[in-house]
């Protein structure tokens, strides 16, 4: 193939390629990537994405960065100082010796979701908050994404399965971003929080005086809302049952009536829903319709927790911390060896539990430098897949032994405190670096 063609090739391909070499310099862009980011190949050719990625620089992350740090095919998604969202493939490209010769990077554009309405305090929540980037350089979780990419062009029902946490919602608007239906909006509501009494008419509308306290000129629901886009079912497992019968008639026939109407209401949408609970536990129940669970199980995409990719997990601390550090005006970073500790622990709460608790270290923490000595353990992480009792007994006793030199001030004292020897005392607080309250009386040593 001559280099001709090749240019030709590289530079009318659908998608964005960005090309840099072992060490993050920028070789090359495509037009694609200029079209969709708005940002020249001029500009961008020999710079490092080093120095690049930042708040307020070019990029806010870079695929290319996490697969020079993992050494592995990576995902992730990430804006530009254009205001463009971007979801990118990196691929490593190895010479002979092993090496990382150049990263190939495939990057789609995702146009940011619109939203017009509050809801519910929940759904509101978050609506305000920043959308995050996904991260991530699991094997299970790319096969996710590249499922959602190939169906996100589709009309087809998409059932978003997983534990809490795990970034269903992120994911649901992902797909709108990357669907046909992106210029228009993508509705969601949270089925579960919202009082059965109400969801009816938040979902489909009502007529004037249809209830007491309703508004005198009626009210427009989500379903129409979001016609022409998209409509976000999250927690679909609560929608009561009354409701999943309609529900079912708006998928089938893609018409409705709104609360105390006698008139159809036309609607084109595409619907996806999510739950963390088991739909055809419940089916088997009697809880959910089983016509239903068909209708909306056109396409399951189910997002494995947290403690199954647990490669991400280091990835997504950084990413975190860095996010906190920015919000709060810090500069405080977490050891490898907490990182290695909290790769172990089985985060219930998956992705949210995580940044909860990288926050958590941002904000109480009273040194830059956080380590394992800082480790803030929860009772349900205790019992992490994979960890050894040694492991956990060593955690905590490390813990036993900080809390201990914090009150006492000297190992001579925490020996005596514990019953243990001075110099077990001191042997095995060496490597914990904590510092003592109270200082060492004079002429007395350790």
């Amino acid at each position: 193939m001559d280099k001709k063609l090749l240019e030709i090739i590289f530079d009318n391909v659908y998608n964005g390629i960005y090309i840099v070499d072992g060490q993050a310099v920028t070789i090359a862009v495509n037009k694609a990537f200029e079209e969709m980011s708005g940002i020249t190949n001029a500009e961008l050719v020999g710079k490092s994405l080093y120095d690049l990625v930042g708040e307020g620089n070019y990029f806010s992350g870079s695929a290319s960065l996490l697969v020079i740090e993992h050494r592995r095919p990576v995902t992730a998604t990430y804006s530009t100082k254009t205001n463009r969202k971007l979801l990118v493939k990196g691929r490593p490209i190895f010479n002979p010796d092993g090496e990382i010769e150049y990263i190939v990077n495939t990057i789609w554009d995702l146009t940011v979701v619109q939203y017009s309405q509050q809801i519910d305090s929940d759904t509101a929540r978050s609506q305000m908050l920043a959308e995050e980037d996904i991260i991530t350089c699991s094997e299970r979780m790319m096969h996710v994404i590249d499922l959602a990419q190939r169906v996100a062009s589709t009309d087809s029902t998409i059932l978003l399965t997983g534990e809490s946490g795990v970034g269903k919602s992120l994911l649901a608007k992902m797909i709108h971003r990357a669907s046909e239906r992106k210029s228009a909006q993508i509705m969601q509501i949270n089925c579960a929080a919202i009082p059965e009494t109400l969801i009816e008419s938040e979902l489909f509308g009502y007529e004037a005086g249809s209830f007491t306290g309703a508004d005198r000129k009626g009210k427009p629901g989500l379903f129409e809302m979001a016609h022409g886009g998209t409509i976000f079912l999250d927690e679909i497992s609560e929608l009561p049952l009354h409701l999943q019968s309609k529900l079912l008639g708006v998928i089938q026939d893609h018409e409705f009536f709104r609360v105390g109407g006698r008139k159809v209401h036309k609607v084109d949408v595409r619907i996806m829903a999510a739950t963390n609970k088991d739909i055809a536990a419940l089916v088997a129940a009697g809880k959910f319709r089983e016509d239903l669970y068909y209708r909306l199980n056109v396409v399951p995409i189910s997002i494995p927790p947290l403690r199954e990719r647990r490669e991400d997990i280091p990835a997504l601390i950084r990413y975190f911390t860095d996010k906190y550090n920015r919000k709060y005006n810090s500069y405080k970073k977490l050891s490898e060896s907490l990182i290695n500790q909290m790769v172990g622990m089985a985060w219930k709460g998956n992705i949210r539990e995580l940044e909860n608790s990288v926050e958590r270290y941002i904000v109480t923490s009273p040194v830059d430098h956080i380590g394992s000595e800082h480790a803030m353990f929860e009772a349900d992480n205790v019992l992490a897949e994979g960890t050894t009792l040694k492991q956990i007994l060593h955690q905590h006793e490390q813990k036993v032994l900080l809390k201990a030199y914090r009150q006492y001030g000297t190992t001579r004292r925490v020996a005596a405190a514990l019953g243990i020897s001075q110099a077990s005392a001191a042997r095995k607080l060496k490597g914990l670096r904590q510092q003592p309250r109270k200082p060492e009386p004079a002429g007395k040593n350790e």
